[in-house]
């Protein structure tokens, strides 16, 4: 049996430049479809919701496939949004290949800029799509030459374009010893630079071989033209993506390899796990292991697609993409098997916003929380929790566009109006010097049968928390060291200032029990006074998020850059000039450059460009501490504390 070759492919755009049009027609063209949906009239195959309109996200169609020069083409629905940029590369780590959506009337905007970095970063082969050429104001040669020079200048012309910017515009394909190619390849081959430096004849099928070698590669960029909305260069665009983006390799015999990329639910509630398998085979009723969790869980039905279809398959190999059902506790990004390069090179980012949500109708706080929760494993970035003291739902994310996605899909699919309020950045503490406390039973204040030692100490930046325990379990039983362990967690949400310490290494010194009247809730009620206790000895520094940053900015506007940069305590490299503009570098403070993004593109009258993303944590100066009012009674006061508790009991 000669197994078809698979491509998995994503389409990428910046707003309205016709991405969903293109995937509608590649679904026409290849025979999947009777007729092309139209986004005004809801009737696509992909981004067929309102919101999906308005916002130029998707959320509906997760993937769906055709087959071409018997060639089976996945696409795969990515998400665009630069607020999203990793989750975007998360998505885009499945792909083999990309198709680039570029406007021929508006040509290069921000978030195409950073679309094509983001590809190139993950070193994904990619053809770039010149779309709307029937465009009145379509200026091809224009946007060409852009992308030349903001993008890449490994760029390959394919077509020549007649009458653009009307009804009459056509296309024909280009010699392929046209000065584009030959440019670009002598730049990339030396065999054919030398070739061409001797003035030796070149064979158009050798060069037709180079430059697919070469894009799939992802060292060059084929450029075709099209108007999707009326079928012009779609079946080209087909071709191309068989030429030019490369086959999705993988060793069907080897130990298992994927990694989960999207979660939906069904009408049902059940679960829908899409996996892209690297190496390996998945068969229905496999037993797969979930990850960090010392448990396996069973494959009970697999779905595979097949033109346009959803069809119930046996199995899927290497290469491809399927739906398992009854895995029920895998998340996005989770790696099944074992990981191998493709999945190690995702970057998990740490949202570093934490804002209150409720619904306006109070009564639909609980459907809201249940909402959040499924949301939450479709976008594990999504953090919730619920706040002990006044029971108020919390969210961490990344920015203001995610607020309003999140706020239109719960009202739009789940019709729940919701409301943000409080919202902060996210600091963290972490501990100065050594601290340690210790607390007998019943000594002193402590009224419980439990007696607890901790030892508090720096841990290198980046290790969170550890906790170690020096006590043998002969002498003080399971039951009652994880029941230190846990309340060590807990009590580390909220330090000295109210943030949750990180960075931290805490060492349980000494345990003992009174046997028979010692529960674990003694230690879990005695441990936080301990804590906090060696904490305070400890004392802690603050620590605030930074994010890495690029800015790009038209030269008129450098010394007012520089200055928002010093203000918001950035640290930058030089300026450095890149064609007509300058491009810095550095980090800066999450909580000082919230806005920033809404003043650049006002004051570069949309030119300027500012990608952030998130690096890490690091030291305050001390007049910048920040404290944060403790949502439950703080340890430190031990009388308040104990009140508190006591009253509990009783209760």
């Amino acid at each position: 049996m000669i197994l078809m070759k698979t491509i998995n492919i994503g389409i990428v755009a910046h707003v309205d430049a016709g991405k969903t049009t293109t995937t509608e027609n590649l679904l026409f063209y290849s025979g999947v479809i009777k007729a092309i949906g139209k986004v005004d009239l809801g009737n696509t195959q992909t981004d067929s919701m309102e919101l999906e309109r308005k916002r130029g996200i998707t959320i509906k169609s997760s993937a769906i496939s055709y087959t071409w020069n018997n060639v089976k083409v996945n696409i795969i629905d990515t998400p665009g949004h630069a607020d999203f940029i990793s989750e975007v590369e998360r998505s885009l780590s499945v792909l083999d290949g990309a198709i680039l959506v570029i406007s021929a009337v508006e040509g290069i905007q921000s978030q195409t800029r950073i679309l094509f970095n983001t590809l190139k970063a993950l070193k994904i082969p990619t053809i770039i799509f010149i779309n709307k050429v029937d465009r009145v104001g379509a200026n091809c040669n224009k946007v060409f030459e852009e992308i030349k020079k903001t993008m890449s200048n490994k760029i390959v012309r394919l077509q020549e374009l007649y009458g653009e910017g009307s009804r009459e515009v056509y296309l024909n394909n280009l010699d392929e010893t046209n000065d584009d190619v030959i440019n670009v390849l002598s730049d990339l081959d030396e065999v054919f630079l030398e070739k061409y430096v001797n003035g030796i004849e070149y064979d158009k099928k050798e060069i037709q071989e180079k430059l697919s070698i070469y894009s799939r590669e992802g060292g060059l960029y084929p450029v075709l033209f099209g108007a999707a909305s009326v079928g012009l260069g779609i079946k080209d665009l087909l071709d191309g993506i068989c030429s030019y983006l490369p086959f999705a390799s993988g060793d069907y015999s080897g130990g298992l390899s994927g990694i989960v990329f999207k979660i939906e639910r069904t009408n049902t509630n059940e679960k829908k796990v899409y996996v892209r398998l690297f190496s390996g085979k998945i068969s229905v009723r496999d037993r797969i292991e979930v990850p960090n969790k010392d448990m396996m869980e069973k494959v009970k039905k697999i779905s595979g697609l097949e033109n346009g279809k959803l069809v119930e398959i046996s199995s899927i190999e290497a290469g491809d993409i399927g739906i398992l059902y009854g895995l029920t506790s895998f998340q996005v990004g989770d790696v099944i098997g074992i990981a191998n390069n493709r999945t190690k090179n995702i970057s998990i980012a740490k949202p570093a916003l934490k804002t209150n949500i409720s619904a306006v109708n109070k009564e639909e706080n609980r459907e809201l929380f249940k909402v959040l929760t499924f949301l939450t494993e479709e976008d594990p970035l999504l953090e919730l929790g619920m706040d002990d003291g006044d029971k108020e739902i919390y969210i961490n994310l990344f920015g203001e566009v995610q607020m309003e996605i999140l706020s239109s899909i719960l009202e739009d699919l789940y019709e729940i109006k919701v409301e943000f309020s409080n919202i902060q950045t996210i600091y963290k503490e972490t501990p100065k010097n050594v601290g340690t406390a210790i607390m007998r039973m019943q000594e002193g204040v402590n009224p419980f049968w439990a007696t607890v030692g901790l030892k508090i100490e720096p841990a290198g930046r980046g290790e969170e928390l550890k906790y170690i325990s020096n006590v043998s379990v002969g002498s003080l039983p399971k039951s009652f060291q994880n029941a230190i362990e846990e309340a060590v967690v807990k009590t580390s949400k909220q330090g000295l200032f109210g943030w949750e310490v990180t960075d931290i290494k805490v060492t349980l010194t000494c345990g003992e029990f009174s046997s028979p009247v010692s529960t674990p809730a003694d230690f879990r009620d005695v441990t936080p006074m301990v804590f906090m206790e060696a904490l305070y000895e400890a004392k802690t520094d603050l620590l605030e998020p930074l994010h890495e940053f690029e800015l790009r900015i038209p030269q008129n506007v450098l010394s007012k850059a520089i200055w928002d940069l010093e203000t918001m305590r950035a640290t930058f490299d030089n300026p450095i000039i890149v064609e007509d503009e300058f491009l810095i570098k550095g980090l800066i403070p999450v909580e000082n450059s919230k806005e920033y993004k809404l003043k650049i593109a006002s004051y570069t009258e949309g030119k300027g460009m500012f990608l952030t993303k998130f690096f890490g944590y690091k030291e305050v100066p001390f007049e910048f501490t920040k404290t944060r009012q403790k949502a439950t009674y703080d340890p430190l006061n031990k009388k308040e504390y104990l009140l508190h508790k006591l009253n509990a009991i009783r209760d």
